[in-house]
């Protein structure tokens, strides 16, 4: 009688390529779930770091928001008295009209309050932070505002500034009064960090077709900005200069902000600071419509004047500059 232990002793056994091909299939099942693992254990770390940085930007806002409104209502209370001492000042220098020596000790005082209101006038853009008037803008046509206006200081420092065309056709969806300003302080800043017969670029970076946003990156090939420097160097009044308010960057952070982009300091691949600004890019049809339709050329306008092996951590390179 034959029984059933029989029966499956007697079965013969798989063949050898039956089994190299379960292994396989095996083997490779097991790498797709390593490598989304991986992929996973990445996203997750990019999500945190997104929480995280947005959690430091809400703090800061309340930060700025509470500074803004203690500068506004100080910006305020200091005026008044000023614009009586200048009034004073002035009906002085008409009654000392002729004397040498008082009229120019009361055109110094007279410096000094528009050096002070000056103070005044951008601690209440910061602090009021105007809402922007958006419309589309070739960002050619505003860069070349910007750097006719700083062509004086640039000229005087042996300093060239360079644009390349790429970024020349780009159009933004923005408030051009109140970009231009942001890119005269930044070119000036560089300007002014650079030595005589150093060069400032104006470089476009990746274009964000998801966010439709467009990065333009200010580099030089100064000292750079210390890494130290780097978290507070958008923060009011923090400046490593001995000359300036420290407003300028702040400003510029709160029109960026209110621009719904962002504004980021790094390093340049001469060494030197990096400045990348992200701004809203016009509808296709928008910039369409206003002709500024174009194909990026790659080449540059002349105007004188490392491997990350851990996924949740990012830096720049980082060389000492002052900036404000």
């Amino acid at each position: 009688m034959t029984t059933l232990l029989d029966v499956n002793l007697a079965s013969p056994a798989p063949p050898a390529s039956d089994l190299a091909a379960i292994l396989s299939a095996y083997n490779d099942v097991t790498e797709r779930l390593k490598g989304s693992h991986e992929m996973l254990a990445r996203e997750v770390c990019r999500l945190r770091e997104q929480i995280q940085e947005k959690d430091r930007e809400l703090a800061r806002r309340e930060r700025l928001s509470a500074l803004g409104e203690m500068a506004a209502g100080l910006a305020h209370e200091i005026r008044n008295p000023l614009a009586g001492i200048s009034l004073y000042a002035s009906l002085l220098e008409r009654d000392l009209a002729g004397a040498e020596a008082p009229g120019e000790l009361l055109r110094k005082i007279d410096g000094g309050i528009r050096k002070v209101d000056a103070i005044i006038t951008d601690v209440l853009a910061f602090a009021r932070g105007a809402r922007p008037h958006r419309r589309t803008v070739v960002f050619g046509e505003s860069i070349d505002r910007v750097r006719a206006q700083i062509h004086a200081r640039a000229a005087e420092r042996e300093v060239s500034v360079e644009v390349e065309d790429v970024v020349r056709n780009w159009p933004l969806h923005c408030d051009p009064t109140q970009i231009e300003r942001v890119f005269s302080n930044l070119l000036l800043n560089a300007v002014e960090a650079v030595g005589p017969g150093g060069h400032v670029r104006v470089r476009g970076g990746e274009v964000d077709e998801d966010h439709e946003l467009v990065r333009i990156r200010i580099e030089d090939d100064g000292p750079g900005v210390p890494e130290s420097a780097r978290a507070r160097v958008f923060d009011p009044f923090f400046t490593t200069r001995e000359t300036g308010t420290g407003l300028g960057l702040a400003i510029a952070h709160r029109i960026i902000d209110a621009h719904e982009g962002t504004i980021r300091v790094g390093a340049s691949p001469e060494g030197g600071a990096s400045f990348e600004v992200s701004l809203p890019r016009a509808r296709s049809r928008e910039s369409n419509e206003q002709g500024t339709a174009g194909k990026p050329t790659g080449s540059v306008s002349h105007w004188s004047g490392s491997q990350v092996t851990d996924p949740c951590r990012r830096g720049f390179r980082s060389n000492p500059k002052e900036r404000s």
